[in-house]
């Protein structure tokens, strides 16, 4: 109960309920009109992701475009998922510096850049760990950069490049420290082969010396 010009006025609760139903009420958020797509390029990037982990490039044959063309780790080039497979099974079966097994993850930095709806840009990074055929584990940090197109309603990939900081990686890092080795060794190998050349060279030329010294002896 209030007042009203000094005579009490009755507010029914009934009023009240009413007038908070009035209100105007804030709208659930609505979804992206992108989000569909989002979802679709995160399937994409996970079944590339799938592929390389099972050492199965030929699994992503559909939804690569066509044309399509990738630059890898080791600066390579593809237009196929057949090119791609016969360099990961070379990576397997090589003599030297061979894979045994290649785990890789990639996360994006953000969401993908979609433009005119049917064109996107995607970049991000990557965690790989490369097990070597003689024990060695390589934990390597990448980046990526990856080009869909929308045809048909379906996302496919068009252009994708990977790479690696070539200047400090764990590779480098463990031939940078062989060679120091190395260097040293040969430091001391060559030390040690000069002092016994050293000894021996003085050894000879005292032997040398010493029969003079015995007929000039008086």
């Amino acid at each position: 109960m209030t007042e009203l010009g000094g005579r009490p006025v009755r507010i029914s609760a009934c009023v009240i309920l009413c007038a908070l139903f009035l209100l105007p009420c804030r709208a659930p958020a609505q979804p992206s009109p992108d989000s569909a797509d989002h979802d679709a390029l995160r399937k994409l990037k996970d079944d590339v992701l799938a592929a390389v982990n099972a050492r199965d490039m030929n699994s992503i044959t559909p939804i690569l475009h066509k044309p399509f063309v990738a630059t890898l780790l080791t600066q390579d080039k593809f237009d196929s998922a057949a090119a791609m497979q016969a360099w990961f099974d070379g990576l397997f079966n090589r003599p030297v510096l061979r894979l045994s097994k290649l785990t890789m993850k990639a996360e994006a930095d953000e969401l993908s850049q979609i433009h005119t709806g049917t064109f996107s840009v995607t970049h991000g990074t990557t965690s790989e760990l490369y097990e070597m055929g003689d024990g060695r584990r390589f934990d390597m940090k990448g980046r990526w950069t990856a080009v869909c197109l929308k045809e048909n309603g379906l996302w496919k990939l068009l252009a994708l490049h990977t790479g690696t900081n070539f200047l400090d990686n764990p590779v480098i890092n463990a031939i940078e420290a062989k060679l120091v080795t190395a260097g040293v060794t040969g430091l001391i190998g060559g030390a040690v082969a000069g002092a016994l050349a050293g000894l021996l060279l003085g050894a000879f030329l005292w032997r040398k010396k010493s029969p003079a010294a015995a007929q000039g002896a008086p």
